[in-house]
């Protein structure tokens, strides 16, 4: 949809919940949500989650919580978790997202720091979690149970028991809360990883959330049969956005069962998107699945191949260039097939994407945009939807001011910037500079267009043995970026060569050699692993090439390996020194490998 046939809104000092309630009003019995149900979708129209989400903020209310008293999420993708994020939003009770994943130490940290008042957790198996929590958290209050469990539990209610507590509730005092909203109140709190210390809790304003969906003062309005799948989890921002921008801007949102762990086409193709925001593992393996079960990876080899033959001879033949034209078309009907036949374009964050999917995605014109950001300043950047860079992350977005440090660090400033830390002003100085900079810890670099490129992160750099330095994470994203590897680490700061420790991903490698997972050898996994860092190395200097590899037998532990909310992988070299000292000590015993 172009700017000039969209419909703009300008949103002025309105917020979230203002808006929302606004398009209730004018979509009334539109679907607003599409939930999976096994083999079905169930629709809820605006009119009828507005009620609902109407209902749980007088709930709230009910129960004496006031504006500004914090409530937490602990729970995983469905209709209620969308309901009660809406409602504190709207309400004015700041919300403090919490994944279930997170060990019980992690959750105390969280609701004990942000003195929660109530929670809403996904199951009874979280409620359970809680009451044996309760004792060490005096804020808690209440626990409201998601999908209906825990009646008859002590300080516990179910979600409809919520709702029921609301009374009776006229436009008027509905009005009177959202006019008591203002941009710069706190919404939400999102707490960053605690492996290395205490959590720091990511203070995000009305203004900061609603200045990612207008990126500049306007609200572009979609259509209303135009959808977004959210096949992330919602405890990411990135997830959660997708959420937020169809409530604000009038689309439906499809809610799947499967997150990024497991995607299946089949329910993306008959739910028919118009739009995705995916993280590049989630894409590499639609990517291949689309390739492998249309039997079409052959086209895309012939056409890989073509086109660099153009690349290198400048040109191709009539017939040739004929030939690229009808396996891009083929191509292309080939994914948007796969996806329903309605997408118009898929945004990704969090990591870099492999040059080669990206390459496939720009011949066969499907853009593929690529964004930046973080919990702390949201998103940044924007590839275009002519998107002609692969590997740019695209110009900062209107109303964001994104800069390189002397030193190559990226700072941003700008309304999608959080305000701090949450009650941790020291980490918040760290941060946040007297200019309003903030200061990301990721090192980029802009091109003469003025588009982004992340190149590493400043403070986890290894210091190599021919004196020069590198960036771990770099080769620890090619590692992940292959397809029989599910996790690695690197090994070598300061050490006499690379090393890596990897987790490989043993239902793949069977898939590879037509085997059962359950038969394959210690030698067979570690043959595939090992040829495939071999491939990795051609792509390396020599000072960076890994040397030694040491296979492990289960994911790294989130102390040692973490997702942060934007999906960008954290690595605690400490802990991986601390825990790995025997499989390190051993690997560097001797100048075996060295080079």
């Amino acid at each position: 949809m172009s700017m000039q046939s969209a419909r703009i809104e300008s949103y002025s000092h309105r917020h979230l919940g203002a808006i929302f309630f606004s398009r209730v009003e004018e979509l009334g019995d539109k679907t607003f949500v599409k939930l999976q149900r096994g083999e079905r979708f169930e629709e809820i129209s605006w009119r009828d989650f507005g009620a609902k989400v109407r209902s749980a903020i007088f709930g709230l209310c009910a129960l004496g919580l006031a504006k500004g008293d914090r409530v937490a999420i602990l729970g995983e993708n469905s209709l209620e978790w969308l309901c009660a994020d809406m409602a504190t939003l709207a309400g004015g009770f700041p919300n403090v997202v919490v994944s279930p994943r997170l060990s019980d130490t992690s959750v105390l940290k969280m609701l004990g720091h942000s003195r929660c008042r109530a929670v809403f957790a996904e199951n009874e198996t979280a409620v359970g979690r809680l009451l044996n929590l309760k004792g060490q958290l005096p804020s808690l209050e209440y626990i409201i149970a998601l999908n209906g469990s825990g009646a008859g539990l002590p300080h516990t209610l179910t979600f409809g028991e919520l709702l029921a507590r609301s009374g009776e509730h006229d436009d008027d005092r509905l009005a009177r809360v959202l006019e008591s909203i203002h941009p710069r109140d706190l919404a939400s709190i999102m707490y960053t990883s605690g492996s290395t210390g205490e959590p720091k809790g990511v203070m995000r304003t009305q203004e900061n959330l609603l200045s990612n969906i207008s990126s500049g003062g306007e609200i572009v309005l979609s259509k209303p049969e135009e959808m977004s799948v959210i096949v992330l989890s919602l405890n990411h921002l990135l997830g959660r956005f997708g959420f937020l921008k169809s409530a604000v801007t009038g689309r439906t949102t499809a809610v799947i069962e499967a997150t990024e762990q497991s995607v299946n086409l089949k329910v993306i193709e008959a739910l028919s998107p118009t739009a995705m925001t995916i993280v590049p593992r989630v894409m590499e393996t639609i990517w291949n699945t689309i390739l492998d079960e249309s039997g079409k990876r052959q086209l895309w080899d012939e056409l890989e191949a073509l086109d660099k033959s153009k690349a290198e001879r400048g040109a191709l033949s009539e017939d040739d260039s004929r030939r690229v034209d009808s396996l891009k078309s083929a191509l292309n009907q080939t994914v948007k097939q796969a996806l329903g036949g309605r997408i118009k374009y898929i945004t990704y964050g969090g990591a870099p994407m492999r040059p080669r999917i990206l390459h496939f995605f720009q011949l066969i014109g499907i853009p593929l945009l690529g964004t930046y950001g973080s919990t702390e300043c949201g998103g940044a950047s924007l590839s275009g939807i002519d998107n002609t860079k692969p590997g740019s992350l695209g110009k900062p977005f209107p109303n964001v001011e994104v800069r390189i440090a002397d030193d190559g660090e990226i700072l941003v400033r700008g309304p999608t910037v959080f305000p701090g830390y949450y009650e941790n002003p020291e980490a918040t100085r760290e941060a946040l500079d007297a200019d309003g900079w903030y200061h990301s810890g990721d090192l980029g670099r802009m091109d003469a267009d003025g588009c982004l490129y992340v190149v590493g992160r400043k403070k986890d750099i290894f210091y190599c043995s021919d004196g020069s330095n590198l960036y771990p994470g770099f080769v620890e994203l090619m590692l992940e970026n292959d397809p029989f590897v599910r996790q690695a680490i690197l090994l070598g700061d300061r050490r006499p060569f690379m090393a890596a420790l990897i987790v490989p991903d043993g239902k793949k490698i069977a898939s590879e050699l037509k085997k059962e997972a359950s038969a394959l050898t210690e030698k067979e996994i570690e043959a595939i692993v090992q040829s495939r860092v071999e491939q990795i190395n051609l792509r390396l200097e020599a000072v960076e090439k890994i040397r030694k590899i040491v296979l492990m037998l289960q994911d790294f532990p989130t102390e040692v390996r973490s997702v942060t909310a934007f999906q960008k992988i954290k690595i605690d070299r400490k802990a991986v020194e601390a825990r790995y000292q025997k499989e390190i000590s051993d690997i560097y015993s001797s100048i075996e490998g060295a080079p």
